[in-house]
């Protein structure tokens, strides 16, 4: 099943996004604010986010804050419904195209504890020993895991280990997610899920 969280503040124009999203073959949990989104994501497991252009702008800054990293995180598509037309935003993107991402893209749900914005510096390597280590700092950490920006190729599922400059604690995780460099809409680097919940 291909679920989908639809935002938008207004009950008509989420009717009309959601029978878009149906006729493309997508299923929907329907939302009136970005408020919500958070709580939703940490139970559900949800494959693509649609967010309607005109209850984005009138979002909380706070609330912005909040969800802009999490919308990143899935496929996701802002609309615009004029009428009973929907409009979608991009370049080359179209209800069809977004649905198929949605079909490729494994559902999940987002961390239960916190991401904190932390800049550490640490070396990274693909083996225990440290043979060869790239200098990278983290963006932001939780409990769970981290984000790390990082220019080097990586694969979901790689196993890493990270040695932390200022102490002798070493780690290790996996990759969870990758966003390669080139990309100038996103951070270059890799999601980590750590093994043992050490960091605080």
């Amino acid at each position: 099943m291909t679920m989908v969280v639809v935002i938008a503040n207004n009950e008509k124009k989420r009717k009309a996004i959601i029978k878009a999203l149906e006729n493309e073959g997508g299923s929907s949990i329907e939302l009136s604010s970005l408020a919500e989104l958070q709580a939703i994501l940490k139970e559900v497991p949800v494959c693509g986010i649609i967010l309607d252009l005109i209850t984005s702008t009138k979002a909380t800054a706070q609330e912005k804050l909040e969800t802009n990293s999490l919308i990143q995180l899935y496929p996701n598509l802002k609309v615009k419904v004029i009428e009973d037309n929907l409009i979608t935003l991009g370049n080359g993107m179209s209800m069809r195209k977004f649905v198929q991402d949605c079909q490729a893209f494994k559902p999940r749900t987002i961390r239960k504890s916190i991401r904190r914005d932390r800049h550490i510096a640490f070396l990274l390597s693909a083996d225990s020993k440290f043979t060869v280590a790239e200098k990278v700092v983290t963006l932001n950490i939780s409990d769970d895991g981290c984000f790390i920006y990082s220019t080097n190729d990586w694969r979901v599922g790689d196993r890493v280990w990270l040695h932390f400059i200022d102490n002798e604690c070493v780690m290790s995780g996996i990759v969870c997610w990758w966003q390669p460099w080139g990309n100038n809409k996103k951070m270059p680097g890799i999601g980590i899920r750590f093994d043992v919940n050490e960091i605080k």
